[in-house]
């Protein structure tokens, strides 16, 4: 039976960093569904900005100046959302992450739905105050690390899940690319990833293996990964958008995976699943929680350190055989299994049954 869901979900900051597909991909699977959804968009402050609001405080009455915008902004998007919800009457109200809500506005929401009030994470949600002191106000919340389960029911959560991350096998996907689209993204190793010095550990190793590395991300010319990567000429770009990413997959021979420190305990991030459905052959950081939702050694290609990554990599790279069965078992997993549809179907047969 088709319903009526409201998504709820962040859109970037002008001229603001990140890729912020999740909601789009949420709503494009709930709507490949059968369901009547409805987004509601909220723009990330400019105050985020660590910069800008750094900048603002060292200013004459700058930090009141802030702190009366980022009321002021929050007031609005509140008193929109509030519009909305009495409007859309919604099934079924999905906060992705949901920390940007205060717990009366929260309670304001479940007052206009006559469904269920859910979140799904892909962050840490213990780390926002705000988000577990009003946990108990959510029917079900959803999370991609199991670890966040047992301090979610700790602080009141009624319903929490494990739900990975997932990939929108629509974008990501083996794509023909042109002579020179290839020629831009070609490259032995490509990583598409924001910088972290637990990163550039990586990275650095295998280009000092005299592998051909191609890193897009954000701050990867920053001063302080430079000096992480100790002259390490690997940035080949900024943060791209998804489609790019998807070509830069199909351009590489091995898409590498590391995970940021947040998501090492249990949590598979989404990179995972988006090469996978690009069809590229992943050599991924060994994270708990793997071996649950795929098969190292027969779906992706694991390592523990740094020069495990470099080995590994030049013995795939010498073996295009053991690289394309590799990556098409993997492919085949990520389409049966770990997509934003197949997300969406068990959120919701969870929500529908209690």
């Amino acid at each position: 039976m088709a319903m009526r869901i409201l998504v709820v979900g962040q859109s970037p900051r002008v001229f603001g960093p990140g890729n912020f597909q999740w909601p789009d991909d949420t709503v494009r699977a709930l709507r490949r569904l059968g369901h009547r959804v409805r987004r509601f968009r909220y723009r990330e402050s400019w105050a985020a900005s660590p910069a800008l609001s750094a900048g603002l405080q060292r200013l004459p009455l700058g930090g009141r100046l802030l702190k009366r915008y980022q009321q002021a902004h929050a007031c609005a998007r509140d008193k929109a959302l509030t519009l909305t919800s009495r409007q859309w009457r919604a099934d079924l109200v999905l906060f992705l992450n949901g920390d940007a809500f205060s717990g009366d506005m929260l309670a304001e929401v479940r007052r206009w739905t006559p469904g269920r009030l859910v979140s799904w994470w892909a962050d840490n949600p213990c780390a926002s105050s705000s988000f577990m002191r009003a946990v108990s106000l959510f029917d079900h919340v959803f999370v991609f690390d199991r670890s966040y389960l047992a301090p979610l029911i700790a602080a009141g959560g009624r319903s929490v899940h494990f739900l990975p991350c997932a990939c929108d096998e629509t974008i990501y996907r083996p794509l023909r690319l042109s002579q020179a689209a290839a020629r831009r993204f070609r490259c032995e190793v490509a990583f598409v990833a924001w910088y972290y010095p637990e990163r550039a550990a990586v990275v650095k190793a295998l280009a000092r293996s005299g592998i051909d590395v191609g890193v897009w991300g954000g701050q990867w010319r920053s001063d302080d990964a430079q000096r992480a990567l100790e002259g390490a000429r690997v940035a080949r770009g900024a943060a791209v958008s998804d489609r790019t990413a998807a070509r830069i997959y199909s351009a590489a021979t091995i898409g590498l995976n590391i995970h940021a420190t947040h998501s090492v305990s249990a949590g598979v991030n989404t990179r995972t699943f988006e090469l996978l459905a690009s069809g590229a052959f992943q050599l991924i950081d060994r994270i708990a929680g793997i071996e649950e939702l795929l098969t190292p050694g027969r779906e992706v290609v694991c390592y523990a350190s740094p020069e495990e990554a470099c080995v590994l990599a030049k013995r795939y790279l010498a073996d295009p055989d053991g690289r394309a069965a590799i990556a098409s078992r993997g492919r085949e997993r990520a389409l049966a299994e770990h997509t934003y549809v197949c997300r969406m179907r068990t959120l919701l047969n969870a929500a529908r049954a209690s």
